[in-house]
């Protein structure tokens, strides 16, 4: 296998497995610590776990780059939009959350669940669709 199909697949497995990981962790944090310890640690978790999607989705675009395939847009969009919601989305859920402004944190909750989701779909699906053209 060619060094751009190596990057692309490592980059979206490890990107697919964190993605999982994420919620089944945050789903133990908070039903096995107190919310006052849960909710502090899962929110300083989020840069690693950002990071983490930047360089994963970073690695798949540079293989599917080395590759010249039109799929590197999967990884691409995922990049930029964990971008995103690093430094746009998340800052300004932090101060809705300090103002304590419950509605329009809970909006962009809501909307960066569905994003993260959404990611993911695309991702597993990228995965298949390559496993699918090499079995």
């Amino acid at each position: 296998m060619r060094i751009g199909g190596i990057l692309s697949l490592t980059g979206l497995g490890l990107l697919a497995g964190g993605m999982l990981l994420f919620p089944i962790f945050t789903y133990l944090a908070f039903s096995r610590l107190p919310l006052s310890v849960a909710g502090p640690f899962v929110k300083g978790c989020f840069p690693s776990y950002y990071g983490f999607m930047l360089a994963t989705s970073g690695l798949a675009l540079l293989g599917y780059g080395l590759r010249r395939s039109r799929a590197a847009l999967v990884p691409g969009l995922i990049f930029a939009a964990t971008f995103w919601a690093w430094f746009w989305l998340i800052p300004r859920l932090n101060a809705y959350q300090a103002a304590g402004n419950t509605a329009a944190f809970n909006r962009g909750h809501t909307l960066s669940v569905w994003v993260d989701g959404i990611e993911f779909l695309a991702v597993l699906a990228l995965l298949i669709r390559e496993g699918a053209n090499r079995g």
